[in-house]
């Protein structure tokens, strides 16, 4: 997921449009499922996208073949050949090709331009007014009414995609360091967060991690600014303004947090030394105690040799009051290509993989589905702290407009601001910021 967070992040200086791909969770993904319901005849009249009147077939008559692209190629000799064929088996006369594409965004991208897409992929992000030329409808799936980011991917009162996953954004930390530094709960004020980060340095611990050098990892330290900012509009809203970037606004407050303990010397010694590989295992081994990024990572300490039952997810506090919020992120949508010649049978399989396949509780991610229960202790930990729970937006077209005119890479932005003087940074970006906010509107 972090993969695809980045990716989209990215991907809003060169196309219209978040994020997020960071992802790990553990949820009880059992619930059973039906294929979509059939016509009387088995095989209804063509709609006006070009599906079944009602995109739906009978379990039954679900035969034939599909073939599904997807960008996790570590998977698809494993467990999402399992996944095909618990599905195959359920559905007797059925095929499932999967296609594992490592350079995932750009061969997709290829394959919209000729036209060929497959029939099962992961949404490749366009403007919203081509979502009904490249991706068929997937309301009658009946999952609307349950499912996270529905608007995320809609146009015109349709879904074309369903985030595969959600990843919540929070303060991962190594217990077993906490104790170290005699530290017996998480933060939940900001001067608690900075009193334990003197605990920690004081103890010979790295506070808070970052791998500053690799940049994405520092995308999830806007959120204080749009919990401060009250919304997740904030993105947005810079529309609104010739001078978004201010160090009294939420821009300043929520990155402030950020540059407070660089400032401090509480992040890593060589903060442009410090990548992702590397943190994982110092965050492991307890060399490092925090870090402020999605709740997917807690698979990655696992897989560095942190029991489960020592790591901690709590929400980020961002003020003295006390109250909490976290930022949930979706991820790489599941889609069904217009073109598909089997639609029902796509739709079927994408149902199935939400709501039958297990993947979520194989992986630690936290599924699409509002009714799961959230079983993996960090994330009921994280959750019994009662946050006020925001959905990330994607960004407006006349946001991503003003964005790619001054060439805004929002990664580096973070590094500017943190290692810099905050207003000298905030002053040559509001100067960018007005300049191409001025030449789009031309």
């Amino acid at each position: 997921m972090k993969k695809n967070v980045a990716a989209t992040m990215a991907m809003a200086l060169g196309v219209g449009l978040l994020a997020g791909c960071g992802s790990a969770n553990n949820d009880d993904a059992n619930a059973s499922a039906s294929a979509p319901a059939a016509s009387a005849s088995g095989s209804a009249a063509a709609s006006p996208s070009g599906s079944a009147a009602s995109g739906e077939a009978a379990e039954g008559n679900l035969t034939g073949t599909i073939t599904w692209a997807t960008h996790r190629t570590e998977l698809v000799d494993t467990d999402l050949k399992k996944y095909v064929e618990a599905f195959e088996a359920k559905y007797p006369g059925t095929e499932v090709k999967i296609e594992g594409l490592k350079d995932y965004e750009q061969t997709i991208r290829v394959r919209m331009a000729a036209n060929e897409l497959p029939d099962v992929l992961s949404l490749v992000e366009t403007t919203k007014a081509d979502l009904p030329k490249f991706y068929e409808p997937l309301d009658d799936l009946g999952l609307d009414d349950n499912i996270y980011f529905k608007d995320y991917n809609s146009y015109e009162g349709k879904l074309y995609g369903i985030t595969q996953q959600v990843a919540i954004n929070g303060l991962l930390y190594n217990k077993q360091a906490f104790e170290k530094a005699g530290i017996t709960t998480p933060p939940k004020t900001l001067d608690e967060l900075y009193a334990d980060a003197d605990k920690l340095k004081a103890a010979g611990i790295v506070p808070m991690a970052t791998a500053f050098k690799d940049a994405w990892t520092l995308q999830y330290w806007t959120d204080p600014a749009e919990f401060i900012y009250g919304s997740t509009n904030l993105r947005n809203d810079k529309i609104n303004s010739d001078a978004p970037f201010t160090a009294d606004g939420a821009y300043g407050q929520g990155l402030g947090i950020l540059k407070n303990l660089y400032d401090k010397g509480e992040l890593e010694k060589d903060v442009y030394s410090a990548t992702w590989d590397q943190t994982q295992k110092d965050l492991a081994s307890g060399k490092a105690a925090m870090m402020y990024i999605g709740n997917w990572a807690i698979s990655n300490l696992i897989s560095n040799g942190l029991p489960l039952e020592q790591i901690g997810f709590a929400p980020l506090p961002y003020d003295n009051s006390g109250t909490v919020k976290g930022m949930m992120r979706n991820d790489w949508a599941y889609a069904v290509s217009s073109t598909s010649k089997n639609k029902p049978l796509a739709k079927a399989f994408i149902k199935f993989m939400i709501e039958e396949s297990g993947d979520y509780a194989d992986h630690m991610i936290i599924s699409p589905l509002k009714d799961q229960p959230q079983d993996l202790a960090p994330i009921a930990d994280f959750m019994a702290n009662k946050p006020e729970m925001l959905e990330a937006q994607s960004v407006s077209e006349q946001v991503t407009a003003v964005e790619n005119k001054m060439q805004f890479d929002p990664f580096k932005f973070i590094q500017e601001v943190t290692v810099g003087k905050m207003q000298d940074v905030f002053d040559s970006y509001n100067k960018k910021w007005k300049a191409a906010k001025a030449a789009v509107a031309k």
